[in-house]
């Protein structure tokens, strides 16, 4: 009789604690249940892990816990391997395109807006923000590799947020967005929206840090950035960060308001600054904003999900 792999001892008891058959197993992995049931009967080794992606995904387990049981990695070694280095060098061309571009978006979105048509200073100033917009575009399908290469070690030396970091980890171990929200028990909107907006101070690199990192091989992920930030040649762009530490956030209000005089005619007239404050911590104003997500516990709330907030809203301060 032949002895059975850890790992063909492994997935069998996954499998029978979870009261999953081989023939489910089987459809849910796309692994043939004779295959299957080889591995477990020892007349199968331990198979590649292409496919051990797919039973890790049947099983709804860690790919990276079911690679460690194979043998392809151990927890120590696998929280080193990964430097900065190996992510430039190792992603396909394709996903450094799609990062650099990301990032060139974002930054002409946060670019500042002189948008007044009747302001001369607006113009005077959109004119040259125009100006250095079309000169610092960069058409990243021209670039060869090595000026990808170039470029994406300076976004991650300059302007990377620890968000840019786990989304370059997860197209390193070529992990879709559907599977990082289900290990981590979120719909897709919601890991997307975490994966935009994570910084190295969020409390949700720590709520999340250890559970990301299992999934993307690193040990905790907090960690592994933190160790990250600090190495050569990124510690001598990042600084260090304390609790103490701000960060400007932008959030559209408007500053004019139409009033209409005592002969019936309009005219516009602005918020003072005290108004603007006012109407930024409006919730109303918040609610009722398209531009950005609203969340609340870190879950992204839909339009319905909306209208039910403001529904009680009214129940509980409307007056008696």
């Amino acid at each position: 009789m032949k002895r059975v792999s850890p790992f063909g001892e492994e997935i069998k008891r996954i499998r029978k604690s979870k009261g999953i058959s081989i023939r489910s197993l089987s459809e849910q992995s796309g692994v043939s249940h004779s295959y299957i049931s080889q591995i477990e009967n020892g007349n199968r080794d331990t198979p590649q892990p292409e496919l051990i992606k797919k039973i890790a995904k049947g099983l709804g387990v860690d790919y990276f816990f079911l690679m460690r049981i194979a043998g392809f990695m151990n927890h120590e070694v696998e929280e080193k391997s990964v430097n900065v280095s190996e992510l430039i060098n190792s992603l396909p061309i394709e996903y450094k395109r799609q990062i650099l571009q990301d990032d060139q978006i974002k930054r002409e979105r946060s670019a500042p807006k002189f948008d007044d048509p009747n302001s001369k200073v607006d113009k005077f100033w959109s004119k040259g923000a125009k100006k250095r917009a079309v000169q610092n575009s960069i058409n990243f399908e021209e670039l060869d590799l090595e000026e990808l290469n170039n470029s994406l070690e300076t976004f991650l030396s300059t302007r990377a947020t620890a968000g840019d970091f786990l989304k370059i980890l997860r197209l390193y171990r070529n992990i879709e967005i559907e599977e990082m929200a289900n290990h981590l028990n979120m719909d897709s909107k919601t890991y997307e929206t975490l994966e935009m907006n994570l910084k190295y101070s969020s409390s949700l690199l720590k709520k999340y840090g250890k559970k990301i990192g299992e999934f993307l091989g690193v040990g905790n992920f907090g960690e592994w950035f933190r160790v990250v930030v600090r190495s050569e040649p990124l510690s001598s762009f990042i600084r260090d960060y304390t609790e103490s530490d701000y960060e400007t956030v932008s959030f559209s209000v408007k500053s004019v308001y139409k009033k209409t005089d005592e002969n019936g005619i309009d005219y516009y007239d602005t918020y003072t600054p005290e108004e603007l404050e006012r109407s930024f911590f409006n919730l109303d104003n918040l609610l009722n904003q398209e531009d950005h997500d609203v969340l609340y516990k870190d879950k992204v709330l839909s339009k319905s999900e909306i209208v039910k907030v403001k529904m009680m809203l009214k129940l509980l301060l409307e007056d008696n």
